[in-house]
């Protein structure tokens, strides 16, 4: 369920934060008119860069809103079952704390 929320989430980022790149672009000729041979240069490092930073925006965005389960959730998650195993009486205290105590290492 998350993989398909962040594939649209990311989807519409993308044509959102594109958009603007495609609308600007009015299909003139830009080496004949003043940016010159560095236009080959700059033009796909620019695209590369617009992109990286495109797509580290919607990871920061996903993760703020919780949606990746980064490895302090997974560690969460842990500590709560052992918790709840403490709870119903699985285990003893001494076992608990063993375990609670490698989980926070």
């Amino acid at each position: 369920m998350y993989r398909t929320q962040l594939a649209a989430i990311s989807a519409i980022g993308m044509l959102i934060l594109s958009a603007p790149i495609v609308l600007a672009d009015s299909g003139e000729n830009y080496y004949m008119h003043g940016m010159g041979a560095g236009g080959w240069i700059f033009g796909p490092l620019m695209m590369i860069l617009i992109i990286a930073l495109i797509v580290g925006v919607v990871v920061l965005i996903l993760r703020w809103m919780g949606i990746t389960d980064g490895a302090g959730n997974r560690r969460d998650q842990a500590l709560d079952i052992l918790n709840e195993r403490f709870a119903r009486g699985e285990i003893d205290l001494e076992e608990f704390e063993n375990r609670k105590r490698a989980l926070n290492k």
